[in-house]
């Protein structure tokens, strides 16, 4: 039996990876999603992850199970590898992956400490601050609090008033998707900011699926390990 790569992926990736595995050509054994929702709550996220590491790894043709994530408010970090070794990338979510690591994410914020971040994943999922936004929490809200609209309507309020101090509505891509840019210019005009179109680096999504993988741009978590937090520029640790 010969051995394979698994992949377990966010599903903001889904756009990203379908075309960097097809360019590159790089083959891989079983892929796994996850709902990107399970960012906005680490210790769900980690839980997923760890359940989805044990289902990949109990095949036994799996060598290495390759992780789509940044630290992603650390959900990554306390999670254990297995059987087989984990890689992933250092960075510290998905935007500083698609712009090719943490130090082009952190440039962006130096010089524009206003932006918010927009990808094709995210723009899919019609959660980023915009026109559909309101409505997609009000539809996440009233089911929960069904007897308390003016509850529902503070909620909302409190989520408008989160974003206050972003002004630039920063548009990454590596697939070139006409629409989901034409979506962040229409979320900036809705908000009032600019909109700044971001070059996308595919190099770190494709050098995860294809290797190598080295120690300055990625982290590979040995058998019984666990990923651990860094506070220096290297974000993981084991």
């Amino acid at each position: 039996m010969s051995a394979t790569r698994a992949l377990l992926a966010c599903d903001v990736f889904l756009d990203e990876i379908a075309a960097l595995r097809d360019r590159a050509g790089a083959t891989l054994g079983p892929v796994a999603w996850l709902e990107m929702g399970l960012h906005d709550h680490p210790d769900r996220l980690r839980e997923h992850l760890q359940k989805n590491i044990a289902a990949l790894e109990a095949d036994p043709a799996v060598e290495t199970i390759l992780l789509a994530y940044g630290r992603c408010g650390n959900g990554l970090v306390g999670v254990r590898a297995g059987r087989v070794p984990l890689v992933l990338p250092r960075g510290h979510d998905c935007i500083s992956v698609l712009l090719g690591g943490p130090a082009a994410h952190e440039a962006v914020l130096r010089e524009q400490p206003g932006a918010y971040f927009y990808s094709p994943g995210w723009i899919r999922g019609r959660r980023v601050p915009g026109p559909d936004r309101e409505a997609w929490l009000r539809s996440l809200y009233t089911p929960r609090y069904p007897d308390d609209p003016e509850l529902v309507a503070d909620l909302i309020d409190a989520d408008r008033e989160a974003f206050a101090h972003q002004n630039c509505a920063a548009y990454v891509d590596i697939t070139q998707d006409a629409a989901a840019e034409s979506y962040c210019q229409a979320c900036a005009r809705h908000l009032g900011w600019t909109c700044r179109r971001l070059p996308g680096d595919p190099s770190v999504l494709t050098a995860l699926l294809t290797g190598p993988w080295d120690d300055t741009r990625f982290l590979v978590v040995p058998p019984g390990r666990l990923i651990s937090a860094s506070a220096d520029g290297r974000l993981f640790a084991t």
